[in-house]
């Protein structure tokens, strides 16, 4: 967690600005410092609940790649390997950079409402809403993720 808190919230987010109505308030042109406009919206429920679980499976994909069985459930069980931090890092350092974070038009659509889980793991697995919207140029891929 320290991890994340370094790539997404230290010195980004401002508390002073806050979470609330920022999305209404970008439709009304309302402007954000794009850091906090990023955290903002990776932090939402159903949004960091489908990253965090690629946080996992490029953990997991270290050791598979080392011939090692899967930890599956076990995986916190195990200390981790310079090489884990430094691919979790650079796996947030990309997610980080994706432009739907902050597209200001996104402000009525995709982060209008409240979405479900389903729904980002739709745009991360396809790049689009499952109302076949286009959101991502490309899928998340996790090897292009961590190189």
């Amino acid at each position: 967690m320290n991890l994340i808190a370094q790539e997404i919230y230290i010195d980004k987010f401002d508390p002073e600005i806050g979470t609330d109505k920022v999305e209404s308030q970008l439709q009304k042109g309302k402007e954000y410092p794009l850091d906090h406009l990023r955290a903002f919206r990776m932090s939402k429920e159903e949004i960091i609940y489908n990253w965090l679980a690629y946080v996992g499976q490029v953990a997991r994909q270290y050791f598979i790649m080392l011939g090692k069985p899967d930890p599956q459930d076990r995986l916190f069980q195990y200390p981790f390997p310079e090489q884990i931090w430094e691919n979790i890092s650079r796996f947030l350092q990309n997610l980080l950079v994706l432009p739907l974070w902050v597209n200001r038009d996104f402000s009525e659509t995709v982060f209008g409402g409240k979405q479900n889980n389903s729904f980002w793991k739709s745009v991360f697995e396809t790049g689009n809403t499952p109302q076949a919207m286009p959101v991502l140029a490309q899928p998340l891929n996790l090897i292009n993720m961590i190189t």
